[in-house]
């Protein structure tokens, strides 16, 4: 009695489970290696192999929303619904680019000037509100490098 009672817990705990697989590629055909794919508001996740190829186990079958981001490429949030235990998804994404505004650097005028201004002016509140705290654990490391090649 034991092991039935076992083996149908078993056996309905995995048939609460949904596969979702399939390849990631490129508008190109090109596999697509490392793209996260996720389930909406989950912490079920996966990623794809060098071949572009993933599975993603989902708890349960139905409508579910997979989400596929790589850098680089538009982030592609697709439904996902049927009554099968497997499902195969191949996915194609999209290259997303991004124009920048134009970075000014002016030599005589640093922005961080102001903030080490007010940090030394504060200096006396700054320091007697952290001055109350502990630690119980303080670490110092160092490296030394062997074989270091000499400048010529």
């Amino acid at each position: 009695m034991r092991n039935f009672i076992l083996s149908a817990l078993l056996f309905f705990s995995f048939s609460a489970f949904a596969q979702i697989k399939g390849t990631i590629t490129d508008e190109k055909g090109n596999p697509l290696p490392f793209v996260s794919v996720f389930e909406e508001n989950t912490y079920v996740g996966t990623t794809s192999n060098e071949h572009g190829k993933y599975q993603l186990n989902v708890k349960e079958p139905g409508k579910n929303k997979i989400i596929f981001q790589y850098l680089g490429f538009k982030t592609q949030k697709i439904v996902v619904s049927s009554d099968s235990k497997t499902i195969t998804l191949d996915v194609k994404m999209f290259e997303e680019s991004f124009a920048l505004n134009e970075v000014v650097i002016d030599p005589k005028n640093n922005p961080a000037d102001a903030i080490i201004k007010s940090a030394i002016a504060n200096k006396k509140d700054n320091s007697d509100k952290t001055g109350r705290y502990t630690a119980d654990f303080y670490s110092k490391g160092m490296f030394k490098v062997k074989d270091l090649p000499k400048k010529s």
